[in-house]
């Protein structure tokens, strides 16, 4: 790019950058097309179709094109969810009801255990019907016609967006990945070359860095609906997001390990990567394999097996980011599971639940003329807050958006419009509106983002326009009254129904991680390859750091805690995958006795198992010595690890270690 188009860039409008209103302007033209083309069709649910290029308001194609992907197939699965529970309970108000809620709650347990586009497809399902079904409480034979008139309305916004995203070059995901992964690249280079320089390692910064990478995989899931070669770019992102995380693992390890090892080593090592490991890689590696088999101390041996380790990774990070900028397969195709906690999704589910029935309820008794639309906000924004990390902090700023939606849906139809009825006229008094909140959009502060994305969706619901646009003020008071209680209503339900507190979930994800270790101990087979797992692995690590420390707690043992089993664990799998190899060679004894002292959790005797093991491998061949020497050497870092960790785990441990 030239210097005149970086100024460019550079430029502010308003204090919004060209970007920034790029992305405003292509957000207007989208809701415009819906708008128009539902009119044109004669849509009885216009708004749906605006509402639908507000949720789909995303800055980038990959995004946007895979949350519409999912919109438009749950929307399916909403729509038939609705015929047949509005067919169950045709005459029963209360039979209905119970049915969308538990429809509700299944739908947010099924989100909870998902991510990115799979997840609001998920609960999208479950509010499909509050918007099809509930909203049709009174006359059930009108569900077909409204299913179908939403459905239509959605896919004519998709299309709107799909169409004006293409005509304006909206920008690509793949870039701003590549440029994020990169980032985070050199963030890893910068802590390995600071314990290599004899810093502590610190549980937050390895903790962050995890949670820095996992972060980044709904972006990567995305890249596949982008583009022709997306998924190509998916799979290249995974391996270095999944490279990443194991050079992570082990810096970790080195910084478990005594700064005065090898210190030689360590200053090659680190003006290696302070070179970016262009030309001195493949010689410093080679010589790493010599030496991992040549070293008879055990605790120079592990830095030389973490340090190789680490060289490895650094390569496979760089080359699948290549991959990736060139839109082609990497080399090794792998996954990048997720670790959700099926407790957490339970909770969600049931709270979604019981805060249907508990709202239609209090709206039933207090005889609100429309109260099915206040259970229908109540359903779509507790679904949608199973999403967040903060299910509270986004019914606080539902609240605060649902008030300003419908402050500006009042002034832009009777004091901008004011009786007109020209299409054009109502793009124009929409304008102000739309581009306001999709600039607010791009906006760094978190909390403002949430509060005009939502503002977004909401405005065009709130002003419903219509061909002919309707002006009645009692409609208005009425719906924008029920609004607002609804959302004020769920806020209190999120906080007095099941509230799921940081402590609680620090709980469940550290008892989850000693319970896995504790059966991967035990001979727990996984399903997953070695480093599929530990991705998973560090994804537990980023949710718990995502949440406040305890009390007291500045130290953040709940992050050591996790990182020591996030280390053994993958040693241990290592064992297994490297002792599986050596089964016909090293013996069944020799393996057995590792795999019975590891199920005994006992040090002394992992350590005897270690030293059978290499002391068999002298008369192996080249290649089975050293899976041999690196099974050995990973069988000594475990009993290191039980030694010097407390894991929490409830077990005996043996006396004689």
């Amino acid at each position: 790019m030239t210097t005149a188009n970086r100024d460019r860039w550079k430029l502010t409008i308003a204090g919004f950058s060209i970007p920034a209103w790029g992305f405003a302007v292509r957000m207007w033209l989208a809701m415009m097309t819906a708008l128009y083309a539902a009119f044109w069709l004669q849509l009885d649910s216009a708004s749906s179709a605006a509402a639908t290029v507000g949720i789909l308001a995303q800055p980038t194609r990959g995004e946007a094109y895979q949350r519409a992907m999912y919109r438009v197939l749950a929307t399916g699965i909403g729509v038939i969810a609705s015929f047949v529970i509005a067919g169950l309970a045709p005459q029963n108000r209360e039979l209905f009801t119970i049915g969308f809620a538990a429809w509700l709650g299944l739908c947010v347990y099924v989100a909870g255990l998902l991510d990115g586009g799979r997840a609001y497809g998920a609960v999208l399902s479950g509010y499909t019907v509050a918007l099809v079904a509930v909203t049709q409480i009174d006359s059930p034979q009108n569900v077909f016609l409204t299913g179908v008139n939403r459905g239509a309305a959605i896919v004519v916004g998709v299309a709107a967006l799909a169409l004006v995203s293409d005509i304006f070059g909206a920008p690509s995901l793949h870039s701003s990945l590549s440029a994020k992964l990169a980032a985070t690249h050199q963030r890893v280079r910068a802590f390995a070359l600071a314990i290599l320089d004899g810093e502590s390692g610190e549980p937050i910064r390895s903790a962050n860095l995890l949670r820095e990478i996992t972060a980044l995989r709904p972006d990567i899931e995305a890249l596949g609906a982008e583009s022709s070669d997306g998924l190509a770019r998916r799979a290249a992102a995974r391996s270095a997001a999944v490279a990443l995380v194991s050079e992570v693992s082990a810096v970790g390890s080195l910084a478990s390990l005594p700064a005065t090892k090898l210190s030689s080593l360590r200053r090659e090592l680190g003006e290696a990567l302070a070179d970016g490991l262009e030309e001195q890689s493949p010689a410093l590696q080679l010589r790493l394999q010599h030496a991992q088999l040549d070293l008879p101390e055990p605790h120079g041996a592990l830095f030389v097996r973490y340090v190789l380790e680490l060289l490895v990774e650094d390569r496979k990070a760089k080359d699948a980011m290549e991959a990736l900028q060139a839109g082609r397969h990497p080399a090794h195709c792998i996954n990048a599971p997720i670790y959700r906690s099926r407790r957490a999704a339970v909770r969600n589910g049931l709270r979604a639940f019981l805060a249907v029935l508990i709202s239609a309820a209090l709206f039933s008794l207090g005889g609100w003329p429309s109260a099915s639309l206040g259970v229908v906000l109540v359903g779509v924004i507790i679904a949608l807050s199973a999403n967040t990390a903060n299910p509270g902090g986004l019914a606080a700023a539902a609240v605060v958006a649902m008030s300003i939606a419908v402050l500006l849906a009042g002034v832009t139809e009777f004091l901008i419009l004011d009786g007109v009825d020209q299409f054009p006229l109502l793009a124009i008094g929409m304008a102000p509106s739309v581009l306001a909140a999709a600039l607010l959009c791009t906006t760094s502060n978190a909390r403002l983002v949430l509060i005009a994305f939502l503002a977004l969706v909401f405005f065009p619901v709130m002003l419903s326009p219509t061909n002919p646009q309707q002006y009645d003020p009692a409609s208005y008071l009425s719906s924008s009254l029920i609004a607002i209680v609804s959302v004020i209503l769920l806020f209190v339900l999120l906080r007095t129904v099941l509230p799921t507190s940081d402590a609680l979930r620090r709980h469940w994800y550290l008892k989850s991680a000693q319970a896995e270790l504790r059966a991967l101990l035990g001979g727990g087979c996984s399903r997953r390859l070695d480093d599929e797992a530990l991705f998973r692995d560090a994804d537990r690590i980023g949710q718990l750091a995502a949440l406040k420390p305890a009390p007291g707690d500045a130290r953040r043992d709940d992050l050591r805690q996790a990182l020591d089993i996030f280390g053994c664990a993958a040693a241990v799998r290592r064992v297994r995958t490297t002792s599986a190899r050596l089964s016909a060679r090293a013996g069944e004894h020799l393996i057995g006795n590792a795999y019975s002292a590891l199920a005994a959790r006992d040090p002394r005797g992992i350590r005897q198992a270690a030293a059978d093991l290499a002391s068999a491998a002298t008369a192996f061949g080249d290649d089975d010595r050293v899976v041999a020497r690196a099974a050995s050497l990973d069988l000594i870092w475990v009993a290191f690890l039980i030694d010097t960790t407390a894991f929490g785990l409830d077990s005996h441990r043996s006396n004689t270690s």
